[in-house]
């Protein structure tokens, strides 16, 4: 039956396109089904439990008493600032967010890595840029020995060391919901694991692999203290084979979201695992720069790229598990100063632009 269900959710990911993650469709057994992302094949490092061992409950209790006295009562240094802000620490606990918002705010998330044969370029172009985004790790290829999980371990750091946050996206990329509650359990610990070995600590961001949810795995997902992050804003890199089509992708759901929904901005997913979606990537932000240029003859609100989920995120407070983010509507004041600045910015760049 399981693989019957297993069958279905694929079948059912297809039909639904790879931007609609916050439309769920229930299987009979209460499994939510979203757009299956491909991942890469996987190798990687270190001796891990197997997955038939029943792993203990309460990651993010252990680690909460794992915190020493003296990191609680000295001034954090920037190693400590870097790698807390890196794990996220300050999303914890949060409601799922889907990125919908009425401002003109784009963040960018990457699934699936680190991929020492693509990673490196996308940080290089990031730095160029100056973006910083979210990294959703699958860890698989880091648990296994050898050069490609050593290199791929030193990239994670990379990632974290140039102001980037990292979250769990699992060990192996299995939809949660066909997984019995010890299973997501070892998924999930197995790739903080590797959080812990490399950067000290638990990330307190998670993506569902697929954008796969169900009230039991919500409920497992939320003990642990996670924010599920999901997206409304697909660009179809994981179906296509170029970067001409990723681009021409993400413009198009963009518009859709705007007229259809009212979201002119939110999370964009991509994967840091193509060599296609890492050359559309820079191609993304240069549109969206460009785009700005018009927008500002215009009088209308900019884009602005933001460099972490801040301005979606929303605490759980009381609310149930799985519970979903209402559309972003950051305070006012916040908006004004950064589109103050984004103004001045734009302003000079695009005056460049008109010189040239």
């Amino acid at each position: 039956m399981r693989r019957l269900f297993g069958v279905l959710a694929c079948l059912l990911a297809l039909a639904g396109g790879a931007y609609l993650a916050e439309r769920e469709a229930y299987l009979p057994d209460g499994v939510s089904v979203e757009p299956v992302e491909v991942p890469e094949s996987a190798a990687t490092h270190v001796a891990v439990r197997s997955h038939d061992e029943t792993p203990t409950r309460g990651l993010a209790r252990r680690e909460d008493a794992r915190e020493t006295r003296s990191s609680r009562e000295r001034p954090l240094t920037s190693d400590e600032a870097r790698a807390r802000h890196g794990l996220g620490e300050a999303f914890a606990d949060g409601l799922v967010l889907t990125g919908a918002t009425p401002h003109r705010l784009i963040l960018f998330t990457f699934d699936d890595g680190p991929d020492r044969r693509t990673t490196p370029r996308l940080l290089h172009h990031l730095d160029e840029l100056g973006v910083r985004a979210v990294f959703f790790v699958t860890s698989q290829r880091l648990h296994e020995p050898g050069a490609r999980a050593v290199a791929e371990r030193a990239i994670l750091r990379d990632v974290v060391r140039r102001g980037h946050v990292v979250g769990n996206h699992t060990r192996n990329h299995r939809q949660l919901p066909l997984l019995d509650t010890p299973e997501v359990l070892a998924e999930l610990g197995d790739t903080e694991r590797i959080f812990e070995d490399e950067l000290g600590g638990r990330a307190w961001l998670m993506r569902p692999p697929g954008g796969s949810r169900s009230p039991r795995v919500d409920r497992v997902i939320a003990d642990e203290r996670y924010t599920q992050v999901l997206w409304n804003l697909g660009t179809g890199d994981f179906q296509v084979r170029d970067s001409d089509s990723v681009v021409e992708t993400f413009i198009r759901v963009l518009s859709r979201r705007e007229l259809e929904n009212g979201e002119r901005g939110g999370i964009v997913l991509m994967h840091d695992t193509h060599d296609w979606s890492v050359e559309a990537f820079p191609r993304i932000v240069g549109w969206l720069r460009d785009r700005n240029c018009q927008l500002i003859e215009a009088g209308e609100e900019l884009y602005d790229i933001v460099d972490d989920p801040t301005l979606f995120f929303a605490p759980r407070g009381d609310a149930e598990p799985g519970t979903v983010a209402p559309m972003a509507r950051p305070d006012p004041a916040v908006i004004a100063r950064r589109q103050a600045a984004l103004r001045e910015a734009t302003a000079q760049r695009c005056g460049r632009l008109a010189t040239r």
